[in-house]
């Protein structure tokens, strides 16, 4: 094992569980997750920021909204719950901002 060559500035990290039918903690972020993860992956292509800023899909991160998606950004430490697709530009410029000064 050796360190690797390279770090991002920020790393979105964004569930995508699913859970079984009938799971008292509901479906999860699946559907809601995918197309978030999709969207994000596709901003920071767009923004140029592939090396910057990392998007990462996940299992469940602990919080389980009724609707949308559980996002955490690091290394701000922060969360979000209920995310959609339609968040994704605002998520990149808290990403980008998180890897600033």
């Amino acid at each position: 094992m050796h360190p690797a060559p390279l770090l991002p500035e920020a790393h979105l990290f964004v569930c995508a569980n699913r859970r079984e039918a009938g799971s008292p903690l509901g479906a999860g972020c699946s559907v809601e997750g995918e197309a978030l993860y999709a969207t994000l992956k596709t901003e920071v292509a767009r923004r140029q920021l592939v090396r910057s800023v990392w998007v990462t899909k996940t299992h469940c991160l602990g919080v389980c909204p009724k609707e949308g998606a559980t996002v955490a950004l690091y290394p701000r430490q922060a969360l979000w719950e209920g995310a959609r697709a339609g968040d994704a530009k605002a998520l990149v410029d808290q990403a980008a901002a998180a890897g600033g000064p």
